[in-house]
């Protein structure tokens, strides 16, 4: 691996820019090189030169060519380079002296007020042991003692010492800040240093991160100028490296001996006071502890949305293996013939009986026309391959358009003299492959993309985080509050970044939770399947929340507009939530006592920390919501800017050049991208439009009219809406919504009062509230991934069964009740 690429992937996110210009100090030395040979000029300084993030291993071969140019003497050279260096090691210097003095202050500051809550809280401790005997008041000392039937001075009254003020003992001499603090293990487990506890700890693990990522920091910009040196010198045969690294690396402030001893004491500082706040006192389970929270906060910052949810479909097929494995099935099938024992994979048996019904349909006369019969081959045999998901989701999506070329499914239709069609002709496999192809990539796509655009920019750059965050800390510290407001933060986030992405999202936030509660805890199974619930119900909330609505749109005639969806949506959307927050406490019962968020702790001043305090927005950060916004509300208003823009789709390209051309989001974006999903929609587009042309629609509508003849919209909604909920139950949401939402349409505008657009909302909503089984979607999958300390999954297989089927028949029951009357009124037909 590069080394550039070390130090994207091991760099702390919020300080990315901060590192070593590793790429572009590999481009100065092949500059550097071409110059020496006379093939081109070196820029006026360093910062001139460009890097273009393409494959920079080598230079060209500059040997077969022939020098233009006067060759640039070594000593210019050595120069040049060691004037980048030095540009670099002042950067790198300046950035560390700011951070060590921001942390060297928190550290500080946390020590005074651990010494400030231990002078405050003695007292009462003494008494709760019996120890206190009355004695006057120490002069200077900035808690009184108190006798027996005293109580001490409350947080935030005139004599409770300022946050900052040197703590003092009881002999009256100031304590020591660095260094010789008492923290006595037997006082901090008392009751009256209940309330501070989890308050000192949480500031505790936070400065353990951030001296640990300073740590990092040192040795990953360390090595950078190690190996970039000893690169320079391979290419131009110098000798630069020791020199270098002696007189100006190792003696610069953030590498000297000196800074990186102090660093240490500072860490094993905060290390001794969070064992003794957390592990009576035990060092090493303290290290166990802490190292454990680091390499969860580096787990999700250094890794995208998106990338977590392509681990999600990694994980799809583990769960399925260990469901195997927990019932004792075996993934292969044995039988003997002729004296011979076959073993055979269910995999292949799979195929092979999908390979059997579509040769079965092929050939068995299922309908007149050759286009109808091959074109329902097609559909049978897609949706078995999606149902039992023999092949990758995305690749039967791949293989439909082939299918539908090779079998020549569409069809022309031919319009007479006054406008009538009065038959239709085959197409050739030649205008078929055209025309199914032009179908695939339209706008639905486009809106796809943007919406992907969208999610990776708020997540890349912790606003979704920050965000998230922010709501969370205000939570209070009740379980019930804090369970309300993790689905309603998983609900929103579901709206703007998916509802495949926001459980990883959600379920990192409340790690820290999940951590301290003991293990079986029924608070944090309830927190973990309300994130998982909250997170499915988010997925009706917005047209981009899940892909089931992004091909509804694409399937409704016309479609409807954002205001218009969100009309309908955001009541179901509110009312499920609290009704399952009302059904997850009555099930679980967390208790009041587990996890309870941090006190408020020395007045106003000193209260749960602001995300966005600590973290203010930066001007990259404001452009990304401000692009945001606009998007939104150019898709919430498309109707009305149809002449301008056409379609969604189109304003979906705004995020995309705005995130991609300004920088914000990158090639490696791009390309981590779900890609699958894309080529899954796209499939999908092209077998509904292939059942449309082919004329087999018209046929499956024709047969299920007379079964809905009389029957009312609602029961004709509460029919498919149910079918709906059973059928994506077993199968992926997505696959569900494009087999089935074209007919509905159909069905729909065959009713005696049509209102096709209708159950075609009501049917994609539902493949979202689809949330019975682990497999039922991508946060249920993540919920069962879960475990504990011990390895134990926190949700197992009788939880969806117990909470994930009754929240099924609630959204059933809300699409019904609260969906169905909303979109009569708001005009959706």
């Amino acid at each position: 691996m590069k080394f550039s690429h070390s130090i994207q992937i091991n760099a702390s996110p919020e300080w990315q820019e901060n590192y070593l210009a590793y790429s572009q100090l590999k481009k100065a030395i092949y500059a550097i090189e071409k110059a020496m040979l006379g093939f081109e000029r070196l820029p006026a300084s360093p910062r001139d030169i460009q890097v273009d993030n393409e494959n920079d291993e080598g230079s060209p071969a500059v040997e077969e060519a022939q020098p233009l140019l006067s060759k640039l003497p070594a000593e210019e050279g050595n120069a040049f380079f060691v004037k980048a260096l030095d540009e670099q090691l002042e950067r790198i210097t300046a950035f560390y002296t700011k951070k060590e003095r921001e942390l060297t202050s928190l550290v500080d500051e946390l020590v005074t007020d651990v010494a400030t809550a231990e002078d405050y809280a003695k007292p009462q401790a003494d008494i709760e042991n019996g120890l206190l005997v009355e004695e006057p008041a120490v002069e200077g000392d900035a808690v009184a003692s108190v006798g027996p039937t005293q109580s001490p001075t409350s947080p935030g009254s005139s004599t409770w010492p300022r946050r900052g003020s040197a703590p003092v003992n009881r002999t009256g001499s100031p304590r020591s800040r660095m260094s010789g603090v008492s923290f006595t293990t037997q006082l901090w487990a008392s009751k009256a240093m209940k309330p501070y506890r989890t308050r000192f700890a949480k500031r505790a693990i936070d400065l353990f991160i951030l001296l640990s990522e300073l740590k990092d920091y040192i040795e990953l910009n360390y090595t950078g100028f190690s190996k970039i040196i000893k690169k320079y010198d391979k290419v131009t045969g110098n000798k630069l490296r020791r020199q270098y690294m002696a007189t100006k690396v190792e003696v610069a402030k953030p590498f000297r001996a000196q800074s990186k001893e102090a660093l240490n004491q500072q860490i094993n500082q905060i290390v001794e006071m969070y064992a003794t706040l957390r592990t009576d006192g035990k060092i090493a389970l303290a290290w166990t502890d802490l190292k454990g929270t680091l390499r969860e906060r580096v787990i999700w910052e250094r890794n995208t949305v998106w990338k977590d949810m392509i681990e999600q479909e990694r994980k799809r097929e583990t769960i399925a293996l260990r469901a195997q494995s927990k019932t004792g099935k075996s993934i292969y099938t044995e039988f003997t013939l002729l004296g011979v024992t076959i073993r055979i994979s269910r995999e292949l048996l799979q195929v092979v009986l999908c390979l059997g019904v579509f040769a079965f349909l092929l050939l068995y006369p299922t309908f007149e026309a050759p286009e109808q019969r091959n074109c329902l081959a097609i559909l049978v045999f897609a949706s078995l391959l999606w149902a039992f998901e023999v092949l990758p989701l995305f690749i039967t999506a791949i293989l439909v358009p082939f299918l539908v070329v090779f079998l020549r499914v569409l069809r022309t239709p031919v319009i007479n003299a006054k406008g009538h069609i009065t038959d239709y002709n085959r197409m050739t496999a030649k205008d078929g492959a055209k025309k199914i192809f032009s179908d695939m990539f339209g706008p639905v796509i486009m809106l796809l993309l943007g919406g992907f655009s969208l999610a990776a920019a708020l997540s890349k750059h912790n606003i979704a985080k920050g965000l998230a965050s922010f709501v969370l800390g205000k939570a209070g510290s009740k379980p019930q509050w804090v369970l309300l407001a993790n689905m309603f933060v998983s609900t929103f986030a579901s709206m703007w970044i998916s509802n495949v992405a926001a459980p990883v999202l959600c379920f990192s936030l409340v790690t820290p939770i999940l951590r301290n509660l003991p293990l079986g805890s029924s608070y944090g199974r309830c927190l973990i399947m309300g994130i998982a619930m909250a997170a499915n119900v988010g997925g009706m909330a917005s047209p981009i929340s899940s892909p089931q609505n992004i091909i509804a749109i694409g399937t409704m005639n016309p479609a409807p507009s954002w205001p218009q969806w969100f009309a309908v949506s955001l009541p179901v959307v509110i009312i499920m939530d609290l009704i399952i927050w009302g059904l997850l406490l009555a099930i679980y019962r967390p208790s009041q006592t587990e996890g309870a968020a941090p006190v408020q702790l020395f007045g106003a001043e000193n209260t749960s920390r602001n995300y966005f305090k600590d973290h203010p927005l930066e001007r990259k950060q404001w452009y990304i919501i401000a692009v945001t916004l606009v998007t939104i509300l150019l898709w919430c208003f498309g109707s009305g800017l149809e002449q301008y823009f056409g379609d969604m789709g189109v304003i979906a390209i705004i995020p995309i050049v705005a995130f991609y051309g300004a920088g914000l989001l990158t090639k490696d974006d791009w390309n981590s991208m779900l890609w699958s999903v894309v080529m899954l929609a796209m499939g999908g587009i092209a077998l509904g439009k292939a059942v449309d042309s082919s004329g087999l629609l018209l046929e499956i509508t024709n047969a299920l009219t007379p079964h809905l003849a009389g029957m009312s919209v609602f029961k004709c909604l509460a029919l498919f809406s149910g079918l709906v909920l059973v059928g994506t139950t077993f199968i992926s949401h997505t696959v569900g919504a494009l087999i089935i939402l074209p007919i509905i349409l159909k069905v729909g505008a065959t009713l005696p009062d049509p209102r096709a657009n209708t159950l075609v909302m009501a049917a994609a909503m539902m493949c979202s509230g689809a949330m019975g089984l682990p497999v039922s979607s991508f946060p249920n999958m993540n919920a069962i991934s879960l475990e504990d300390s011990s390895g134990t999954p926190w949700v197992t297989v009788g939880d969806f069964i117990k909470v994930g089927l009754l929240c099924s028949v609630v959204a059933w029951v809300m699409v019904l009740s609260v969906g169905f009357p909303i979109m009569g009124m708001v005009g959706i037909q």
